[in-house]
């Protein structure tokens, strides 16, 4: 992690007012360990940290299991709730923030999937239909996306990577197409990706070489 950290910080990867824009995906299946991963790269990215969380599928146990730890390893701590509001209080976030807290502050989100787990679990408890989720407006998962990329400082996202086969349901359905859409986004953008796989972390993508140019990547055949 110390050489990655340090080419994050001294890269010149930064936001439009100085501050450094980071943004790492973190993914696995559940009980994989992400969230105590996630953690453990806010400790060494800033000196505070602001942390959108949900409780851990199937929405039972302490969505603060993490608070006492980070404490005591000195990283100033933030707990939100992980509601429908989440896009418009980073948002918020962003526009109060100046260049000295962006650069120190760190943006936790755990979890996308769970976020989008409860906002279906909402929608279908209000008699709406899956299309409902998709269109423009307050609580989809297109919007809150927008809000992370937009935001100018560093940020963390951990995810369940969606697995969907021959299912029937609507709703799955619309859970396993729109968090795979929203991960692809993410990736792309991100600086890394790790796979939590038993506690045990695998970067699935670090610095990334850019398709189409002079220096791009051997395996693509328009390599000039």
């Amino acid at each position: 992690m110390s050489f990655f950290y340090w080419r994050l910080c001294y890269s010149g990867d930064s936001a439009g007012q100085g501050g450094t824009r980071v943004l790492l995906l973190i993914t696995g299946g559940v009980g994989s360990g992400k969230s105590a991963y996630a953690m453990k790269w806010a400790r060494s990215l800033g000196r505070e940290s602001i942390r959108f969380s949900c409780p851990p599928f199937p929405n039972e146990g302490n969505r603060h299991d993490y608070e006492e730890d980070s404490l005591s390893a000195g990283l100033a701590w933030k707990e939100l709730t992980a509601d429908s509001a989440m896009a418009s209080s980073i948002d918020r976030i962003n526009r109060e923030s100046n260049v000295y807290l962006a650069d120190r502050r760190v943006l936790v989100v755990d979890s996308l999937s769970g976020w989008f787990r409860a906002a279906i679990g909402h929608a279908k408890a209000a008699g709406q239909e899956p299309h409902a989720l998709e269109r423009p407006g307050e609580g989809t998962i297109r919007e809150l996306l927008e809000a992370l990329l937009a935001y100018q400082g560093k940020r963390i996202v951990v995810a369940e990577e969606p697995y969907a086969g021959l299912c029937p349901d609507p709703w799955e359905r619309l859970y396993a197409v729109e968090l795979a859409r929203a991960l692809r986004i993410l990736a792309e953008e991100s600086h890394a990706v790790y796979r939590l796989t038993a506690g045990m972390a695998a970067e699935v993508k670090g610095h990334r070489v850019k398709r189409g140019n002079q220096t791009d990547e051997h395996l693509y055949p328009n390599r000039r």
